[in-house]
């Protein structure tokens, strides 16, 4: 088994984790900008947008529209990111143990009627004795569940 307890393993770990996926992205620049949103991420206890991310880092000011384009325009595959961050994660199960995943499916509340995937469906937000509807674009998020250790296990997303 491995020793968790020296300071500083978690951040390695992660460190690791995210230099697997360099090969995945065409520049240098685009890479070092997911570096930044991901530890943005971590620092950030609100809202999970880039932006929070961005703020997060202590970013306030200057030009964030090269933050936006990573998204926007194809600087890397993301087909292969996530099966990068599953070969990461295999490496983390036991062996003698089943590699245990979980799907949740969420629904989020859209207000534009011209969004992809979004339909009118019943309203989680309003009370079971009187239905109301909203317009919900619905999410499948799937993610890997650690070994127990200590009766504990956590949960480390994979794909939204």
């Amino acid at each position: 088994m491995k020793d968790n307890t020296k300071p500083g393993k978690l951040i390695e770990e992660l460190f690791k984790i995210i230099g697997a996926h360099r090969g995945v992205f065409k520049q240098e620049r685009p890479y070092q900008r997911m570096i930044g949103l991901v530890l943005g991420e971590l620092f950030n206890f609100g809202r999970h947008t880039i932006t929070q991310s961005l703020l997060g880092l202590g970013i306030m000011e200057g030009d964030w529209s090269a933050w936006y384009r990573l998204f926007s325009k194809p600087r890397f595959e993301e087909e292969s990111l996530n099966e990068i961050l599953v070969e990461e994660t295999v490496k983390g199960a036991r062996e003698n143990e089943p590699y245990v995943m979980v799907i949740d499916g969420t629904p989020v509340i859209r207000t534009g009627l011209k969004i992809p995937g979004s339909c009118w469906l019943t309203s989680p937000r309003t009370p079971a004795f009187r239905r109301g509807i909203e317009r919900i674009q619905r999410f499948v998020h799937g993610a890997w569940l650690t070994p127990l250790e200590d009766g504990y296990s956590r949960a480390i997303p994979i794909r939204w």
